[in-house]
């Protein structure tokens, strides 16, 4: 049973990564803000992109014409989202690690010092693979 769900969590949690999906921030010649939005569709004279949608708000469609846009960054987000997984399960292995060292050291100070680790460690992991992969390509336009 330990096995069947280890391995459901897993391609839960794997089957989130795939496909390609990628983040744009685009900067437009009428406003100096950049608007984060997913990619949808692009050919010689439309970029359509779209907002993520919850359950309150649907997601938006907007259509960017070529020659508006003055800046374009670009960030793939399943590369992003496979970085997190592997930077929390490092954070994962370092302490199941240090608590099999503690319980081979019968050290209990240890053992109560680690309850209040486990979360610092974990999230610098997830942060080191966020950080790892948050990279962002950036296309100038117009010059």
């Amino acid at each position: 049973m330990k096995k069947l769900i280890w391995t459901l969590t897993i391609i839960l949690a794997v089957s989130v990564c795939f496909g390609q999906r990628y983040e744009l921030w685009v900067k437009t010649s009428d406003s100096n803000n950049r608007v984060k939005r997913n990619f949808g569709f692009s050919n010689d004279s439309v970029l359509m992109t779209f907002s993520n949608s919850s359950l309150f708000f649907p997601s938006k469609d907007t259509h960017f014409s070529w020659d508006d846009i003055t800046g374009l960054k670009v960030r793939n987000k399943s590369k992003n989202q496979i970085g997190i997984l592997l930077g929390t399960g490092a954070g994962v292995l370092a302490v199941f690690m240090i608590s099999n060292s503690l319980e081979k050291s019968n050290n209990e100070l240890g053992s109560i010092g680690l309850i209040f680790c486990i979360p610092i460690i974990v999230v610098t992991g997830t942060l080191i693979g966020h950080l790892a992969t948050n990279k962002k390509r950036k296309i100038p336009l117009r010059v």
